[in-house]
């Protein structure tokens, strides 16, 4: 740990602060009895100047001390202020039984509860009854863990509107001294909109699989009948004047497969 880190920890700046004062105490009182020994009333203005100095001296280090814890108190508000105007980023804090105990305001922008609605309720109250034993098996795994290893997990929580709404979360194991109890702590991102967009696109793959499947089967198999009659017709010594007929009607039928086929791919691409 570095000077500056030591000399920053509370306890280096009370034991300073302490020595200070003594050493302040002991030097000025002995300057003050071989200055002014003899007379008294100068003695005791001297004491009164000494002691108002001394309130001054350590009011403007309190002030310092107060006014740096102040402003890094303000500059972290403001990192926390700047992360969550996110309309996707929240916090909430559970407790050891899994009740919300405190949830961040836009909370109810992502979910459709409002903070009293959740505070006091269980998680599991707003998970689907199917995603349930598997939260209850990762819950009762980050339990067995360690307090300072943190956690990261993947819920599903049901909106006002039961809606799914994805959320990853990662959090950390607190202890409450006050209370004696165990504490979750956690930030939270709403994924829902990159859930539903990997959805899109995973319907937007299949189709394109169930296109290409088409017009590699459907359509080219009436365009291979096309293409093998009006291969027959190039030599028309090896088919007689019925033949010929019999093959343009299988031509005609081939032809309207091969339209609908088309008509139907087209429909397809518009969906």
């Amino acid at each position: 740990m570095s000077l500056k880190k030591r000399l920053n920890k509370p306890e280096s700046i009370t034991i300073g602060y302490a020595l200070l004062g003594i050493v302040w105490i002991w030097g000025s009182d002995h300057v003050t009895n071989a200055l002014f020994s003899d007379d008294i009333n100068q003695l005791a203005v001297f004491q009164l100047f000494k002691g108002i100095f001394y309130v001054l001296i350590t009011s403007y280090l309190l002030y310092y001390l107060i006014k740096r814890l102040y402003d890094q108190v303000n500059e972290r508000n403001r990192e926390l202020e700047i992360l969550f105007t996110n309309p996707d980023l929240g916090i909430f804090k559970l407790n050891e039984t899994g009740q919300f105990t405190e949830v961040s305001p836009n909370i109810q922008k992502i979910t459709g509860f409002n903070q009293k609605e959740l505070l006091g309720k269980s998680f599991l109250d707003f998970t689907p009854e199917n995603q349930q034993k598997s939260l209850l098996d990762q819950i009762n795994s980050i339990s067995q863990n360690s307090p300072e290893k943190g956690f990261m997990l993947r819920y599903q929580f049901l909106s006002k509107d039961q809606k799914l709404i994805h959320l990853n979360i990662f959090g950390i194991q607190l202890l409450d001294t006050k209370k004696e109890e165990i504490a979750y702590i956690a930030t939270f991102q709403n994924t829902t909109p990159l859930i539903h967009s990997l959805e899109t696109l995973s319907k937007k793959n299949q189709q394109l699989q169930e296109l290409a499947y088409d017009q590699s089967h459907l359509v080219r198999a009436p365009l291979a009948r096309i293409l093998a009659i009006t291969s027959l017709f190039e030599d028309e010594s090896l088919i007689s004047e019925s033949d010929q007929k019999a093959l343009i009607r299988k031509l005609e039928i081939s032809a309207q497969d091969l339209d609908n086929q088309i008509r139907k791919l087209s429909k397809k691409m518009v969906e």
